[in-house]
């Protein structure tokens, strides 16, 4: 029986020949585990190292971000009764729909759905509080429908089927009755005009007092001056003094003009009056015979001449 041949020996020479088969295999298979060992050391501290690396690599799917639909639907408006149940209020909503569960696809579907649930609890809420509200005043339901929207029933108003959830968020005014707006047309055209007429007689008191305030300082600097502040006669004919005046607006007789100061640079001088009388014509000399002729006296009928 012919021996295998082993590993080299540790002191680096051959086996010997007569050495059991036993033995050299035991060696190879110490040898093999401590092989084994060492790369299963040197793996795992590749391994750790290449870690964070391999992070670095990996496929991340970053989370899905919901989607949110939104519509707005305005049906028609409400007609609840007012006080007396003689004329109603107009209420029209603009009901706003957002969903992030439902596909865009159906989004159509489901509003058509919950449409008629949203208007019928809108209805609900406003007859309740239309009754005791005078038909001429919408502002007073209007400031009721928003306190009991913010307190009693506070939106967004959830509806649901299966997984697919509603958010719906109305937004409510109110409008007059067509017949009730035509009775009060009259009050408010006469309110208008009345209100017009007070804000013109504002303005021009508001004008003359600006004017005023104009004119002053420029009669505060004629009067520092020494020199009176010159005055429109006023309409009636009279001067600052009560003075009358004639009808070409001279002052009266007893009224005397007003000429320049004494001491100013001006010569004075006194104005002639207007309009004097036209100056008579001086007659031509006669000869003696025709002076004679008209200087005699004329006869009187009946009487004889000497």
């Amino acid at each position: 029986m012919t021996a295998v041949p082993g590993g080299p020996e540790p002191g680096g020479g051959r086996p010997k020949p007569g050495a059991p088969v036993d033995s050299r295999r035991r060696r190879w298979a110490g040898r093999a585990r401590a092989l084994g060992e060492a790369a299963r050391v040197r793996t795992r501290r590749f391994w750790d190292g290449a870690q964070p690396t391999l992070r670095q690599l990996w496929w991340t799917e970053e989370p899905v971000t919901p989607v949110t639909t939104v519509d707005r639907r305005v049906p028609e408006p409400l007609a609840v009764p007012a006080q007396g149940q003689v004329y109603v209020f107009l209420v029209r909503a603009t009901y706003t729909w957002s969903s992030e569960t439902a596909r865009p696809e159906l989004f159509g579907w489901y509003v058509d759905y919950f449409q008629q649930q949203a208007t019928q609890r809108l209805h609900r809420l406003a007859v309740r509080h239309a009754v005791e509200v005078p038909p001429h005043r919408p502002r007073d339901l209007h400031a009721a429908l928003t306190a009991a929207l913010a307190d009693d029933d506070p939106p967004p108003w959830t509806y649901a089927r299966g997984e697919v959830t509603f958010a719906c968020e109305p937004d409510v005014t109110v409008h007059l009755d067509e017949r009730v707006r035509k009775l009060l047309q009259p009050y408010w055209e006469q309110r208008i005009a009345l209100e017009c007429e007070r804000d013109l007689a504002r303005r021009r008191a508001e004008y003359a007092e600006e004017r005023d305030r104009r004119e002053r300082p420029t009669a505060a600097r004629a009067g520092k001056d020494g020199e009176p502040a010159a005055t429109a006669p006023p309409a009636d004919g009279t001067g600052p003094a009560g003075a009358a005046r004639d009808a070409r607006g001279m002052p009266g007789p007893g009224r005397a003009r007003r000429g320049s100061r004494p001491d100013g640079p001006v010569e004075s001088f006194t104005p002639l009056e207007p309009l004097l009388p036209r100056p008579r014509r001086a007659r031509p000399r006669d000869s003696g015979p025709a002076r004679a002729s008209r200087s005699r006296p004329r006869s009187e009928p009946g009487r004889a001449q000497v």
